[in-house]
Protein backbone atom coordinates (compact mmCIF):
# COMPACT_ATOMS: atom_id res chain seq x y z
CA UNK A 1 0.00 0.00 0.00
CA UNK A 2 2.81 2.38 0.93
CA UNK A 3 4.69 1.55 -2.26
CA UNK A 4 1.64 2.31 -4.41
CA UNK A 5 1.14 5.60 -2.57
CA UNK A 6 4.79 6.57 -3.07
CA UNK A 7 4.62 5.74 -6.80
CA UNK A 8 1.50 7.91 -7.16
CA UNK A 9 3.17 10.84 -5.35
CA UNK A 10 6.34 10.57 -7.46
CA UNK A 11 4.31 10.52 -10.72
CA UNK A 12 2.37 13.59 -9.60
CA UNK A 13 5.60 15.48 -8.85
CA UNK A 14 7.10 14.58 -12.26
CA UNK A 15 4.03 15.84 -14.12
CA UNK A 16 3.95 19.06 -12.10
CA UNK A 17 7.67 19.71 -12.67
CA UNK A 18 7.31 19.17 -16.42
CA UNK A 19 4.40 21.62 -16.66
CA UNK A 20 6.34 24.28 -14.76
CA UNK A 21 9.38 23.82 -17.00
CA UNK A 22 7.48 24.31 -20.26
CA UNK A 23 5.71 27.43 -18.97
CA UNK A 24 8.89 29.24 -17.89
CA UNK A 25 9.68 32.06 -20.40
CA UNK A 26 12.88 31.30 -22.26
CA UNK A 27 15.68 33.83 -21.99
CA UNK A 28 15.88 36.07 -25.03
CA UNK A 29 12.45 35.08 -26.29
CA UNK A 30 10.62 37.89 -28.11
CA UNK A 31 7.53 39.12 -26.31
CA UNK A 32 4.33 39.81 -28.18
CA UNK A 33 3.78 43.45 -29.15
CA UNK A 34 0.57 45.30 -28.63
CA UNK A 35 -0.71 46.10 -32.13
CA UNK A 36 -2.08 49.40 -30.79
CA UNK A 37 1.41 50.53 -29.75
CA UNK A 38 2.76 51.34 -33.19
CA UNK A 39 6.32 52.59 -33.48
CA UNK A 40 6.10 56.23 -34.63
CA UNK A 41 9.77 56.39 -35.59
CA UNK A 42 10.55 55.76 -39.23
CA UNK A 43 13.64 54.69 -41.10
CA UNK A 44 13.65 58.01 -42.96
CA UNK A 45 17.19 58.75 -44.07
CA UNK A 46 18.22 61.23 -46.77
CA UNK A 47 20.89 63.84 -47.34
CA UNK A 48 22.01 66.34 -49.93
CA UNK A 49 24.50 69.11 -50.39
CA UNK A 50 22.79 72.40 -49.49
CA UNK A 51 23.22 76.14 -49.10
CA UNK A 52 21.98 77.83 -45.93
CA UNK A 53 20.93 81.43 -46.52
CA UNK A 54 21.92 84.18 -44.09
CA UNK A 55 20.85 87.81 -43.99
CA UNK A 56 24.07 88.45 -45.85
CA UNK A 57 25.68 85.60 -47.75
CA UNK A 58 25.30 81.82 -47.84
CA UNK A 59 26.88 78.88 -46.05
CA UNK A 60 27.64 75.60 -47.81
CA UNK A 61 27.28 72.18 -46.24
CA UNK A 62 25.13 69.06 -46.15
CA UNK A 63 21.55 68.63 -44.94
CA UNK A 64 20.67 65.32 -43.31
CA UNK A 65 17.12 64.13 -42.56
CA UNK A 66 16.88 61.24 -40.12
CA UNK A 67 14.59 59.60 -37.60
CA UNK A 68 15.26 62.26 -34.93
CA UNK A 69 15.21 65.49 -36.94
CA UNK A 70 17.09 67.59 -39.48
CA UNK A 71 20.75 68.61 -39.38
CA UNK A 72 22.81 71.07 -41.39
CA UNK A 73 26.49 70.14 -41.31
CA UNK A 74 28.44 73.18 -42.42
CA UNK A 75 31.72 73.00 -44.30
CA UNK A 76 32.96 75.43 -41.65
CA UNK A 77 32.72 72.67 -39.03
CA UNK A 78 29.57 73.66 -37.15
CA UNK A 79 26.31 71.71 -37.04
CA UNK A 80 22.77 73.05 -36.72
CA UNK A 81 20.17 70.61 -35.40
CA UNK A 82 16.38 70.88 -35.59
CA UNK A 83 14.55 68.11 -33.70
CA UNK A 84 11.07 67.47 -35.14
CA UNK A 85 9.50 68.61 -31.87
CA UNK A 86 11.14 72.04 -32.21
CA UNK A 87 10.00 72.65 -35.82
CA UNK A 88 6.88 74.80 -35.78
CA UNK A 89 6.24 74.41 -39.50
CA UNK A 90 8.04 74.01 -42.81
CA UNK A 91 7.59 74.63 -46.52
CA UNK A 92 9.12 72.07 -48.86
CA UNK A 93 9.60 71.98 -52.62
CA UNK A 94 11.87 69.70 -54.59
CA UNK A 95 14.99 71.89 -54.16
CA UNK A 96 14.11 74.20 -51.26
CA UNK A 97 13.29 73.80 -47.58
CA UNK A 98 12.09 76.62 -45.31
CA UNK A 99 11.95 75.89 -41.56
CA UNK A 100 10.33 77.94 -38.81
CA UNK A 101 11.23 76.97 -35.26
CA UNK A 102 9.92 77.83 -31.80
CA UNK A 103 13.12 79.72 -30.89
CA UNK A 104 13.22 83.52 -30.76
CA UNK A 105 15.37 85.36 -33.26
CA UNK A 106 18.79 86.52 -32.12
CA UNK A 107 19.79 90.08 -31.19
CA UNK A 108 16.34 90.91 -29.81
CA UNK A 109 14.75 90.86 -33.26
CA UNK A 110 10.99 90.15 -33.29
CA UNK A 111 9.60 86.80 -34.43
CA UNK A 112 10.84 83.24 -34.49
CA UNK A 113 13.99 81.85 -36.06
CA UNK A 114 13.56 80.87 -39.70
CA UNK A 115 15.95 79.11 -42.04
CA UNK A 116 16.08 78.75 -45.81
CA UNK A 117 18.07 75.98 -47.46
CA UNK A 118 18.59 75.41 -51.18
CA UNK A 119 19.00 71.69 -51.88
CA UNK A 120 21.24 70.28 -54.58
CA UNK A 121 19.38 66.96 -54.78
CA UNK A 122 15.63 66.78 -55.42
CA UNK A 123 13.72 65.58 -52.37
CA UNK A 124 12.02 62.21 -53.06
CA UNK A 125 8.23 62.21 -52.50
CA UNK A 126 8.44 59.52 -49.82
CA UNK A 127 10.93 61.61 -47.84
CA UNK A 128 8.67 64.66 -48.11
CA UNK A 129 5.72 62.62 -46.84
CA UNK A 130 7.82 61.19 -44.01
CA UNK A 131 8.94 64.68 -42.95
CA UNK A 132 5.31 65.85 -42.80
CA UNK A 133 4.36 62.84 -40.65
CA UNK A 134 7.25 63.43 -38.26
CA UNK A 135 6.64 67.16 -37.77
CA UNK A 136 2.86 66.53 -37.45
CA UNK A 137 1.95 70.21 -37.26
CA UNK A 138 0.50 71.92 -40.34
CA UNK A 139 3.08 72.32 -43.08
CA UNK A 140 3.34 73.03 -46.80
CA UNK A 141 4.47 70.11 -48.94
CA UNK A 142 4.44 70.57 -52.72
CA UNK A 143 5.82 67.11 -53.52
CA UNK A 144 2.92 64.63 -53.83
CA UNK A 145 3.88 60.97 -53.76
CA UNK A 146 2.69 59.33 -57.02
CA UNK A 147 3.07 55.92 -55.40
CA UNK A 148 0.27 56.53 -52.89
CA UNK A 149 -3.01 54.75 -53.57
CA UNK A 150 -5.97 57.05 -54.20
CA UNK A 151 -9.64 56.40 -53.44
CA UNK A 152 -10.98 58.79 -56.07
CA UNK A 153 -9.50 61.02 -58.78
CA UNK A 154 -11.20 64.15 -60.15
CA UNK A 155 -10.01 66.38 -63.02
CA UNK A 156 -9.91 70.03 -61.92
CA UNK A 157 -8.70 73.53 -62.75
CA UNK A 158 -6.86 75.44 -60.02
CA UNK A 159 -7.60 79.15 -60.10
CA UNK A 160 -4.68 81.53 -59.60
CA UNK A 161 -4.19 85.27 -60.01
CA UNK A 162 -2.44 84.75 -63.33
CA UNK A 163 -4.99 82.30 -64.71
CA UNK A 164 -4.53 78.84 -63.28
CA UNK A 165 -3.36 75.28 -63.85
CA UNK A 166 -5.00 72.03 -64.88
CA UNK A 167 -4.52 68.83 -62.96
CA UNK A 168 -6.03 66.07 -60.85
CA UNK A 169 -7.30 65.96 -57.28
CA UNK A 170 -6.43 62.64 -55.66
CA UNK A 171 -8.36 61.70 -52.52
CA UNK A 172 -6.35 59.29 -50.35
CA UNK A 173 -6.82 57.51 -47.03
CA UNK A 174 -4.71 60.10 -45.20
CA UNK A 175 -5.19 63.27 -47.24
CA UNK A 176 -5.60 64.98 -50.61
CA UNK A 177 -3.12 65.65 -53.43
CA UNK A 178 -3.28 68.14 -56.27
CA UNK A 179 -1.12 66.89 -59.13
CA UNK A 180 -0.27 69.09 -62.12
CA UNK A 181 2.49 69.32 -64.70
CA UNK A 182 3.16 72.96 -63.72
CA UNK A 183 6.14 73.08 -61.38
CA UNK A 184 5.44 74.65 -58.00
CA UNK A 185 1.65 74.29 -58.06
CA UNK A 186 1.53 70.67 -56.90
CA UNK A 187 0.32 70.18 -53.36
CA UNK A 188 -0.01 67.36 -50.83
CA UNK A 189 -2.27 67.91 -47.81
CA UNK A 190 -2.58 65.61 -44.82
CA UNK A 191 -5.87 65.88 -42.95
CA UNK A 192 -3.93 67.71 -40.21
CA UNK A 193 -2.97 70.39 -42.74
CA UNK A 194 -6.59 71.27 -43.52
CA UNK A 195 -9.06 73.49 -41.70
CA UNK A 196 -12.13 72.71 -43.78
CA UNK A 197 -13.45 71.77 -47.22
CA UNK A 198 -16.31 73.59 -48.93
CA UNK A 199 -18.35 72.62 -51.99
CA UNK A 200 -20.70 75.58 -52.54
CA UNK A 201 -22.10 74.01 -55.73
CA UNK A 202 -21.49 70.95 -57.92
CA UNK A 203 -18.85 72.80 -59.94
CA UNK A 204 -16.46 74.19 -57.32
CA UNK A 205 -14.39 72.97 -54.37
CA UNK A 206 -12.55 75.17 -51.87
CA UNK A 207 -9.68 73.63 -49.90
CA UNK A 208 -8.86 75.73 -46.81
CA UNK A 209 -5.49 74.79 -45.36
CA UNK A 210 -3.59 76.27 -42.42
CA UNK A 211 -0.80 77.32 -44.77
CA UNK A 212 -2.72 78.12 -47.98
CA UNK A 213 -6.09 78.00 -49.74
CA UNK A 214 -6.83 76.46 -53.13
CA UNK A 215 -9.94 77.13 -55.25
CA UNK A 216 -10.81 74.44 -57.78
CA UNK A 217 -13.21 74.30 -60.72
CA UNK A 218 -14.48 70.74 -60.96
CA UNK A 219 -14.37 69.41 -64.52
CA UNK A 220 -16.31 66.33 -63.47
CA UNK A 221 -18.57 65.53 -60.51
CA UNK A 222 -16.97 64.92 -57.12
CA UNK A 223 -18.80 61.94 -55.59
CA UNK A 224 -20.80 63.11 -52.59
CA UNK A 225 -19.64 60.09 -50.57
CA UNK A 226 -16.00 61.07 -51.16
CA UNK A 227 -16.65 64.68 -50.15
CA UNK A 228 -18.54 63.62 -46.99
CA UNK A 229 -15.80 61.21 -46.01
CA UNK A 230 -13.12 63.87 -46.53
CA UNK A 231 -14.93 66.50 -44.43
CA UNK A 232 -15.42 63.92 -41.67
CA UNK A 233 -11.68 63.14 -41.74
CA UNK A 234 -10.79 66.83 -41.50
CA UNK A 235 -13.20 67.35 -38.59
CA UNK A 236 -12.03 64.31 -36.66
CA UNK A 237 -8.39 65.26 -37.23
CA UNK A 238 -9.06 68.74 -35.83
CA UNK A 239 -10.69 67.32 -32.71
CA UNK A 240 -7.77 64.94 -32.18
CA UNK A 241 -5.26 67.79 -32.23
CA UNK A 242 -6.98 70.93 -30.89
CA UNK A 243 -3.74 72.77 -30.23
CA UNK A 244 -2.60 73.10 -33.81
CA UNK A 245 -1.02 76.21 -35.24
CA UNK A 246 -3.56 78.87 -36.28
Amino acid sequence: MNQEYLKWRMLTMVVLSASLFFNIPKAGAETAKDPNQADTRTSMSWQSHAKLHHFVGKEHGDIVMGADGIEFRSEKGRTLKWPFLEIQTFSLSSHRLDIRTYNNRNRHLPGMQQYRLDLEQAVPPEIAAGLARQVRRPSRNVIPDPGMTSISNVSVHHRTRTGGTNGTLRFREDGIDYVTSIAGDNRSWRWNDLQTLSKPDPYHLLVFGYRDTYSFDLKEPLPQAVFNRSTDQVSSSGMAEPGRMP
